[in-house]
């Protein structure tokens, strides 16, 4: 019988044979094997994970109250796959209180799924075929290729600023510099993706810029999708009181701009309620039906649980409650990136500056590492030199996700996470200046 695991492995698909051999295990090791101070003393601390546990008390005391009115329809397929009726225009209603849309968002510009993750690639398998590209900013969301790519078969197509700041009017040069290139390489460009506010450096874009992006993808014919999933997670910054704010695409009058079928926004309740496992995202999409019918096509593949769809409803719908939790949770924020970048200047570690949206710091290890390198890690450069620095990290069971996975322009940085409890983030910073 020793082997039954070869055996079992030719049997595999080629895609399959490549998901079970290829997938890395760090996640999986650090989710797995948590640290508490009583019950896991020697777990990791993940500091990596883009989760904000700053509201959960609140929010499951909420949520034990809203399912004191769950009827029995949430025990059936209820009245579509892509989101109950109720479900799309308490999104609607919310998002036109709260995004400012220039025109109003109705029940049937919006398809929700099961989590962002769901709509990312429904869109994929909508706007592009196997081998076309979409134009991403560099750093970026480490999933993104994988969201995109892993079965609609969309090629992120990373755009390198340089001294560029990605945030400014002169980045839409380098989105055309990387268009040309890509169709010079074969690569038809179908889409420009946007995190607005941006995941990992935490900073909102100028409208002027995004007005800027508008009509280059109308020179191009290409859609644009903005995903503000971060929407609501902006909150002040005392070192940056000039800091751009949030504003969403949908509040730009498009007229002359850009077809507006080429317009598309993602929103969700996994970062802005610190609800990752509620598993409810949606596309909003406000004068691209075609795009709306080929994703409700697919929508029993992504369709967003019952439960989860009454909850979101009932939440969404209690806009005196959304308005405090939203506040509370923007001040609670601001708290915990005071507290870490306290820590941070403290012993002299370099971070991404601007910050006022998310939760999650931009930072550089290099001159912590250097100061302690052996001279085997002094000669390693790129990939193998943050993959040396995460090496120490994880040594000392503390995990931040390495910036090499965002696509960053320069090795060493890493994105830190903030949104723990301050006991947890404490933890965390103590364990990385230990591994140095």
């Amino acid at each position: 019988m020793d082997n039954v695991p070869n055996v079992a492995t030719r049997t595999l698909s080629r895609r399959g044979h490549t998901y079970a051999t290829g997938a890395k295990k760090t996640l999986e090791n650090v989710i797995n094997n948590l640290w508490d101070p009583e019950d896991n003393p020697d777990g990791f601390v993940s500091l990596g994970v883009a989760e904000n546990a700053l509201m959960h008390e609140e929010l499951a005391s909420y949520v034990k109250d809203s399912i004191q009115d769950l009827q029995t329809h949430a025990f059936t397929y209820g009245d579509s796959f892509y989101g109950s009726k109720r479900l799309r225009s308490a999104i609607a209603q919310f998002v036109n209180h709260r995004f400012q849309p220039n025109q109003a968002v109705k029940q049937e510009h919006v398809v929700a799924t099961a989590g962002l993750t769901n709509s990312l690639e429904q869109l994929a398998y909508a706007l592009g075929d196997p081998g076309d590209g979409f134009l991403i900013g560099r750093p970026y969301y480490t999933s993104l290729p994988k969201d995109f790519g892993s079965r609609a078969g969309i090629q992120s197509i990373g755009v390198a600023f340089g001294d560029v700041d990605p945030f400014s009017m002169d980045a839409i040069l380098k989105y055309e510099e990387a268009l040309i290139e890509a169709r010079k390489d074969g690569v038809p460009t179908k889409a420009l993706f946007l995190c607005s506010p941006h995941n990992p450096l935490g900073r909102c874009y100028p409208r002027e810029v995004l007005v800027g992006l508008m009509k280059f993808c109308q020179q191009h014919k290409i859609h644009l999708i903005s995903d503000e999933i971060y929407a609501l997670s902006v909150w002040q910054n005392p070192e940056v009181p000039d800091a751009v704010t949030f504003e969403s695409v949908l509040s730009i009058d498009t007229s002359g701009i850009i077809d507006p079928g080429l317009v598309h926004v993602l929103w969700g309740m996994s970062k802005d309620f610190g609800a990752n496992g509620l598993r409810i995202g949606c596309i909003i999409s406000q004068h691209n039906h075609p795009l709306l019918e080929a994703v409700k096509a697919n929508s029993l593949f992504t369709y967003p649980p019952s439960l989860s769809d009454h909850i979101t409803s009932t939440l969404l719908e209690d806009t005196s409650y959304t308005e405090t939790y939203i506040r509370t949770n923007q001040l609670r924020l601001a708290e915990n990136y005071a507290f870490a970048t306290s820590f941070l200047k403290h012993h002299n570690i370099p971070y991404s500056a601007k910050v006022n949206a998310a939760f999650f710091l931009w930072v550089d290890l290099k001159p912590l590492f250097s100061n302690v390198a052996t001279e085997e890690e002094r000669s390693k450069q790129g990939k193998e030199l943050s993959g040396a620095i995460m090496e120490r990290l994880m040594a000392k069971k503390v995990f931040v996700a390495n910036g090499e996975a965002f696509a960053g322009e320069e090795p060493g940085w890493f994105r830190v996470v903030f949104s723990q409890p301050k006991a947890y983030v404490e933890e965390g910073l103590r364990r990385l200046m230990s591994a140095f």
